[in-house]
């Protein structure tokens, strides 16, 4: 496994533990300010922070399913190796960029 593959597999995990941390720490203290302080205004700020918390978790999920997905790509892409088909489809492709930036440059075509 590559550094950098390792390294971006460690911090999905590491990301999916804050995501969870978050989510618990938001609800812990939405439900102090709710049964701790009297009156509408905390019980608002209390909800506001929820949903706040809410977003933030589902930011870092999404950020450790992100990571996983692109590693995941990564290790399809590495184990079906470069086909033939799809090198020839590069160079060919390759060719066409070429001959339209020389066109654009005003160079004759090869």
């Amino acid at each position: 496994m590559d550094k950098g593959v390792k390294f971006l597999g460690v911090s999905a995990v590491i990301f999916k533990i804050l995501a969870w941390i978050s989510a618990v720490f938001f609800v812990i203290v939405s439900l102090i300010v709710v049964f701790g302080a009297g009156g509408d205004t905390p019980r608002v700020a209390s909800i506001i922070f929820l949903l706040g918390g809410g977003l933030y978790f589902l930011m870092l999920f999404t950020a450790a399913e992100f990571i996983k997905l692109a590693v995941s790509i990564y290790y399809k892409l590495d184990s079906s190796g470069a086909s033939s088909e799809s090198t020839g489809a590069l160079q060919s492709l390759n060719r066409k960029v070429d001959k339209l930036v020389a066109l654009l440059e005003g160079k004759p075509s090869q």
